[in-house]
């Protein structure tokens, strides 16, 4: 086949504009097929999985009336008390114990956690009452349902509490414990092929030639793939030449539900992204998107894998992945794709820049007054590498916020929430 051919050129589609992230994502993440095998895992190694199942309660939760506070259970008949009320204290029940029965006008000692009496209506915070001769002195007033945990009032029996699709962490991982569960039906872990492109790129340990520069890109989307939940295929690199290029991309991709590289996704004499992928045999686009740092990126398939083009430079391929590739990512596995809103706050200085793009810089928190403001790092380029270390997470910029001016409200992405897709 003649690479050179306009025929298969033509199979990939540029816009013939810049194309809003929104759209990028939809267009990239339509070339996506979900997974539909499943497997059973246990609960406690679920975290990161996707559900594949309907959660309903098997329990209500509470399961049964308890206290809220260390204190003192009180029997009040429906009335309050004063301060100053003394009430008769009738024994002790800790969190596991069986609640003992209390006459009513009566208190007994509890814990929280614990059980309440049936005759028991209220909690008496241990630090507004005290024992004295066998009696509970109440140094403020107390009504009936004061620190108390009713049965059901958390999650009824019968209740929809995970929907299939959800990607399940820590707080799942504590609701399905808490409904005894000790296995849950997950999608089966996704598959990724990762490629790095360049006739520039060095491989880590072995000697620099003239003009050349370590491949650190890979090894950056290999490890946000494991992040997200993937098991990561080395593709290794190849060199700009398309041909091979092709055959790298078609053996990872019978093997792959995605495929991954980085560099040459652009238009240029030596990008070869989307020619590789249709030689491959597959179908892709090549996405001009209104993203800096990031505009060129290619999405397409070969055969039953998902393809995705990444740039080369190194914040632009991390831009790429968290917002193309997150999009990519949510279409295999069967999730809802929801492009993160971000927090705003402040500017700290004054950041020059022109409008008609989404920017993504690094920034890092400072102190500024009462509050907190962002320091947007990393002018120069999307080649730097040290901004990002600098950086407490990615500042999100409006197209048509230009320049940011000290004060200005940006949004603030933080690494430290996973810093995955």
């Amino acid at each position: 086949m003649n690479i050179d051919s306009p025929g298969l050129l033509d199979l990939c589609s540029e816009a013939g504009g810049l194309i809003s992230l929104d759209e990028a994502c939809e267009r990239a993440a339509s070339h996506a097929s979900p997974v539909v095998e499943t497997e059973a895992v246990s609960v406690h190694r679920a975290s990161g999985r996707t559900l594949a199942e309907d959660v309903s309660a098997d329990l209500a939760l509470p399961a049964f009336d308890q206290s809220a506070m260390d204190g003192f259970a009180l029997a009040l008949q429906g009335g309050m008390l004063p301060p100053g009320a003394r009430l008769p204290l009738q024994g002790r029940i800790a969190a596991g114990d069986r609640a003992s029965a209390l006459a009513p006008g009566h208190a007994v000692r509890i814990f929280t956690g614990a059980p309440m009496p049936v005759t028991a209506d209220a909690v008496l915070m241990q630090e507004h009452g005290r024992a004295e001769d066998g009696h509970l002195v109440l140094n403020r007033v107390v009504r009936p349902g004061d620190n108390v945990r009713r049965r059901g009032e958390d999650i009824e029996a019968g209740d929809r509490l995970l929907a299939p699709g959800e990607r399940l962490d820590a707080r799942h991982i504590a609701l399905l414990s808490a409904q005894g569960r000790s296995s849950v039906l997950v999608r089966r872990r996704l598959r990724i092929g990762v490629v790095s492109t360049g006739n520039e790129l060095v491989q880590p340990g072995r000697p620099l030639l003239e003009a050349s520069v370590y491949d650190s890109n890979r090894p950056m989307v290999m490890t946000l793939a494991a992040q997200a939940g993937f098991n990561v295929v080395d593709g290794g690199w190849v060199p700009d030449e398309v041909e091979a290029v092709s055959r790298v991309l078609r053996g990872l991709a019978a093997d792959c539900d995605m495929v991954v590289t980085t560099g040459g996704a652009s238009v240029g004499e030596e990008d070869h992204s989307a020619t590789a992928a249709v030689l491959a045999g597959g179908t892709c686009e090549t996405l001009r998107v209104a993203l800096k740092p990031g505009k060129p990126a290619v999405a397409g398939r070969i055969g039953s894998a998902v393809y995705l083009g990444l740039p080369g430079n190194p914040v632009s391929a991390l831009v790429s992945w968290l917002i193309l590739g997150g999009a990519v990512v949510a279409a295999i596995d069967g999730r809802t794709h929801r492009r993160r809103a971000g927090c705003p706050i402040p500017a700290a200085t004054r950041f020059q820049r022109r409008a008609g793009r989404t920017e993504f810089a690094p920034g890092r928190i400072v102190r500024q007054g009462d509050g907190a403001a962002v320091e947007i790092l990393g002018r120069g380029g999307s080649a730097r590498l040290r901004p990002l270390v600098e950086a407490d997470g990615l500042v999100e910029i409006d197209a048509l916020h230009a320049p940011v001016e000290p004060g200005s409200n940006v949004l603030f992405h933080p690494f430290r929430d996973g810093f995955s897709v």
